[in-house]
């Protein structure tokens, strides 16, 4: 599922916003604050973040500098009310295409925008070879080990031996399919560069 990174201080809006992204389909984690989205945009990257950009605390621009400068791409999507052009700039100076002026004349407007930022970051994974193996091969480890942790831990019945063997094949299924396909990519990211 695509998972979207939601920050706004005001309560009613980030919960409207919330919903609205959610009927779309996508798993939305709200933040009422950039500073407590933070660990979580650096330890389990979204495929997007929608945040506003003037709020207490950290500005939505600082958030989208911080990431960056810890080698962060994800892509994001700016909504303010402030018209004034200097934050067009900072924004741009981040790489953020995604402008949105608030109060949005229609729910369609974020809709869009959140779907271009996930086409771009589904659609881009040769921009960066190391963080989209990073992005399948982490999670893949972490259940991994957490299998095996579950089932050493404990004597199975036959039914649950069963079924712990069915979980294991799938789960060296994925890894050789994971790995395949990084390999795929890694051999057209070096056709591309020649």
């Amino acid at each position: 599922m695509i998972r979207i990174a939601l920050i706004e201080d005001d309560n009613l809006m980030r919960e409207w916003l919330g919903r609205s992204l959610t009927t779309r389909g996508y798993k939305v984690e709200r933040f009422r604050r950039a500073e407590d989205a933070l660990p979580t945009l650096c330890d389990d990257t979204p495929d997007a973040v929608v945040t506003d950009i003037r709020m207490p605390g950290m500005s939505g621009i600082e958030l989208g500098r911080m990431l960056r400068a810890r080698g962060i791409d994800v892509p994001l999507v700016f909504m303010t009310a402030d018209a004034s052009e200097s934050l067009g700039v900072d924004a741009l100076e981040i790489g953020v295409r995604r402008l949105l002026r608030k109060p949005f004349s229609d729910l369609s407007e974020l809709w869009a925008a959140v779907e271009d930022a996930v086409a771009e970051s589904i659609s881009n994974p040769n921009g960066d070879l190391a963080m989209t193996s990073h992005a399948l091969r982490t999670p893949l480890t972490a259940i991994k080990m957490a299998f095996e942790g579950l089932i050493a831990a404990r004597s199975l019945d036959p039914r649950e031996q069963h079924l712990a063997e069915i979980a294991a094949r799938n789960i060296e299924r994925l890894a050789t399919a994971v790995e395949d396909h990084l390999s795929r990519l890694a051999v057209a990211e070096t056709a591309s560069s020649e």
